[in-house]
């Protein structure tokens, strides 16, 4: 980021941790007085009256002083009162959102669930929350799924949590490693919990990964030879207390692991050639980063999409032969982690359901498709318009009926699947292939150059990712957050403050549910998705395509990859 700032005159530092005080201060209010809004969103609230505007606003005025403490961290010369500051302040804003509601979100019920699962000796794999609040236990022969009938039965808050999961008919989606926190997190709470306690023991872990990437980002920086305050960029942001600390994220979990192990890979790249002894160490370093990253695709898929830029980074500094161990090491860590998710059947008697654990993950990458964008604009143009109404069709359609119908029957025919499913398919395809060569680009040109330069690109390719995927969940952007402070564009930092917008999504919904919005012809759900996100995504993509060609005052116009 500092290589498209500039640095203008130094502030003091005692009068920039005066300013950040004031600023942490007016922070904490806000987060207080959202965390009291909050207790307005309960699960069985009236939707239409849930106050989400008004928590939208807030959390603007909250990115609004983030952006001003960015600006002062970058300006004042660093000292350990200003580090101090910025983490005990971060420390604070989680800790009030803490006891908060989750706002609009219900995942955390699902979390609460598996774990208690897993620690009844049952995989969360195998028995769909659905299956389990259905079955009778008196006529029931399975025992693993007598045991958690007798759960649900034998503990209110529990049957209340299970009554809470969202997508009741699929099987968990959360890989192991997150399991494995869920389990914890049910082992140090009291069996005699009310749901509200137990929402707040699973947030005060997630918190606690939270804070620990925090620590690794700081190390990062450190390793880089960034200023140390630009911590402030992670440790600060809103949305981290919106998606973390309030609605509770197992995506925390994964953010820490995966940090992690690019500041293992970031040691294992500062060995000096020649050198025997330092050259063991950073292989050793490799082999540990190997097995951190891949534990940090155990808890949630993402960070496999790294694997190349690690692969040809270590590759060009250590040599070829010396990426043989760190490789092995991810793949069979890796593999033994996602078996548990891999496709198969179970059946103990005639009367038990088909059981396949990978059930729930095919079906999100199969068919979920949330404020996105880019794949928006994609796969409206191939989906055929026949049987939808103008209100389901959207405006921004260019390529002709006759041949998307075409495409889609074509595929359809090929692959031996419902017309319905082909549109969906051949974007992700798309977009996979066009992730896939950026990433591969990104990284081969990457490899030679230096630490900061590998978490610029790492950074850039999660985010690109993220930007190509058909789900962009806000939370889904804390994935790039902690590399956030090596990103060179400043428009980056934007999307923190424009990802909240998908909320206005439900408040569309619960308002105008079948009516038309502002004239047009979409009703709540219709506007946000082929409207709103225009407003969202557009303009930002402007800035960032105008920045990376060069176009800045005063500058020839250089085009660049990293942008």
């Amino acid at each position: 980021m500092a290589e498209d700032s500039t640095h203008n005159e130094e502030i003091e530092p005692n009068t920039g941790v005066g300013l950040l005080a004031a600023l942490a201060g007016l922070s904490i209010c806000v987060y207080g007085i959202i965390a009291v809004l909050s207790w307005q969103f309960d699960f069985d609230s009236v939707t239409t009256d849930r106050p989400i505007i008004a928590v939208l606003c807030l959390f603007a005025v909250a990115f609004a002083i983030y952006l001003g403490a960015i600006r002062i961290a970058w300006r004042t010369r660093h000292s350990a009162r200003m580090l101090r500051l910025v983490i005990g302040s971060a420390i604070v804003f989680r800790v009030v959102m803490l006891f908060s509601l989750p706002i609009q979100e219900v995942d955390i019920y699902r979390y609460l669930w598996d774990g208690a699962v897993s620690t009844a000796g049952v995989s969360p794999f195998r028995y769909s929350p659905g299956q389990v609040s259905s079955v009778d236990l008196a006529s029931n022969e399975d025992e693993d799924l007598s045991r958690l009938a007798k759960m649900r039965d034998d503990d209110p808050a529990l049957a209340e949590i299970l009554n809470r999961v969202h997508f009741p008919e699929l099987p968990t989606i959360y890989p192991p490693t997150s399991q494995t926190v869920f389990a914890a997190a049910n082992l140090t709470t009291p069996h005699s919990s009310s749901v509200m306690t137990r929402v707040f023991i699973m947030k005060a872990w997630l918190i606690g990964f939270d804070i620990a990437t925090l620590f690794v980002v700081i190390g990062l920086l450190r390793r880089c030879a960034k200023p140390i305050g630009l911590c402030v960029i992670y440790a600060w942001c809103p949305l981290l207390m919106k998606e973390v600390a309030n609605s509770g994220h197992l995506d925390a979990i994964a953010v820490f692991l995966t940090t992690l192990g690019l500041y293992l890979v970031v040691r294992s790249l500062g060995f000096q050639p020649g050198n025997k002894k330092t050259q063991a160490r950073s292989l050793g370093y490799a082999v540990l980063a190997s097995i951190v990253l891949a534990l940090a695709v155990g808890a949630k898929l993402y960070p496999i999409i790294l694997a190349p830029l690690v692969f040809f980074s270590l590759a060009r500094k250590l040599g070829w032969r010396f990426t043989v161990a760190p490789t092995v090491a991810f793949a069979v860590t890796t593999a033994v982690l996602l078996s548990a998710m891999l496709p198969g059947e179970r059946s103990v008697s005639d009367r038990e359901q088909v059981h396949d654990p990978s059930l729930g993950v095919v079906t999100f990458l199969r068919r979920w498709e949330m404020n996105d964008f880019l794949f928006l604009i994609i796969i409206e143009n191939i989906k055929p318009t026949a049987g939808r109404g103008p209100h389901e069709t959207a405006w921004f359609t260019v390529i002709p009926e006759s041949v998307r119908v075409t495409m889609v029957d074509s595929v359809a025919a090929g692959f031996d699947i419902d017309p319905s499913e082909a549109p969906f398919m051949i974007a992700r395809a798309m977009t996979a292939a066009i992730f896939f060569i950026f990433a591969i680009t990104l990284a081969w040109r990457t490899a030679a150059k230096d630490s900061a330069h590998f978490c610029e690109a790492a950074f850039l390719t999660i985010a690109w990712f993220w930007l190509l995927c058909p789900t962009l969940n806000p939370w889904y952007w804390t994935w790039a957050l902690p590399l956030l402070p090596f990103a060179r564009g400043r428009a980056w930092l934007a999307v923190s403050g424009l990802v909240p917008i998908y909320y206005l999504r439900f408040w569309l919904d619960y308002h105008f549910p079948t009516t038309a919005v502002l004239g047009t012809r979409y009703t709540g759900v219709a506007f946000y998705d082929f409207i709103i996100t225009w407003i969202e995504f557009a303009p930002w993509f402007v800035v960032l395509m105008w920045r990376s060609l060069g176009f800045q005052p005063g500058k020839k116009i250089v085009p660049r990859l990293e942008a």
